[in-house]
């Protein structure tokens, strides 16, 4: 054979292995995600529309046990969620490469507008919203349960539902609200602490998700982030001792790291105008824990 042709022959085959790896580019809730795993949260009986218009959507099949599920469009493909709250694990595969991504559906419990607690677990007060932005006030309307069977779920490459719970003591079963939006962003940000030097694979978290009665009860503010279930505050913890690592190598935990970390973040959110708006702070080292950077994808842009 030609050394030209086995060359291109060679190419060939690495240039499909490389396809055959990639996971699917898909259109969700106005962003798109290109994970190898990812989650959706939906209501009982939600309409979801996953964005697939890379793709001759004939060449697709999206799985639910061992069923098609849904109804391939023009450029989409359109699942409504099933009525009985839990977890749902999907395939969605491309017939011509075998390129395959799993989406966990989450479909929760919803709550009334006025409801304090959900099967026994107190979630407290609504939280009071914004009059000045009302649109990005919206109470939580739907809880997703979590129990041992589902806590450790990758709910995306580098995130497990466990670390997104309250940490509010309870005996009965925890509930918590999330939104995509937020693992869209946090998996953005790991690739870019990745980049510059540092290998994680997760983060260390302060706090996720919060109810508004264990958010009172440390003296957070009403409309944190945390209760309306898209916010996170992480630092990196390589060495996994709790705590900030020192990542400038002065040989201290102090306040430059986290201005180095909240450095990363900023330029990620500066430079991926893709990604959804919302707000970022810097917190230093206290007698009730070491510094972090709080994110959240509230809609707009804030500072702190």
């Amino acid at each position: 054979m030609h050394v030209i042709s086995k060359y291109l022959l060679a190419l060939f085959f690495f240039l499909s292995v490389e396809a055959m790896s990639q996971p699917l580019s898909i259109g969700v809730r106005g962003h798109v995600v290109q994970l190898e795993i990812f989650s959706l949260f939906a209501h009982p009986g939600e309409k979801l529309r996953l964005g697939l218009s890379s793709y001759d959507v004939g060449e697709l099949q999206l799985w639910l046990d061992d069923a098609i599920f849904g109804e391939p469009g023009d450029g989409s493909w359109s699942i409504m969620a099933p009525l009985t709250p839990g977890l749902y694990t999907l395939q969605l595969r491309r017939n011509s490469s075998n390129q395959l991504t799993r989406i966990n559906l989450f479909v929760g419990h919803s709550i009334g507008a006025s409801q304090e607690e959900i099967n026994g677990y107190q979630l407290g007060p609504p939280p009071p919203g914004s009059p000045l932005r009302p649109a990005f006030y919206i109470q939580p309307k739907i809880y997703f349960e979590v129990s041992e069977e589902n806590a450790d779920t990758q709910i995306s490459p580098h995130f497990t539902l466990r670390q997104f719970l309250c940490k509010q003591e309870s005996d009965a079963t925890k509930y918590l609200t999330i939104r995509e939006p937020l693992l869209f962003l946090l998996e953005e940000l790991v690739t870019a602490v990745q980049e510059a030097g540092y290998p994680v694979e997760t983060f260390g978290i302060i706090s996720g998700y919060r109810t508004s009665r264990y958010n009172e009860k440390i003296g957070n503010v009403p409309n944190s982030r945390h209760v309306y279930g898209d916010a996170l505050d992480f630092y990196v913890d390589l060495d996994g001792d709790g705590a900030m690592d020192d990542l400038n190598g002065d040989g201290k935990n102090n306040a430059a790291d986290v201005d180095l970390l909240f450095e990363i973040v900023e330029s990620v959110r500066r430079q991926e105008q893709s990604l959804p708006m919302g707000g970022m702070g810097r917190y230093y080292q206290a007698p009730h824990h070491g510094g972090f950077v709080h994110v959240d994808t509230r809609g707009y842009t804030a500072r702190w």
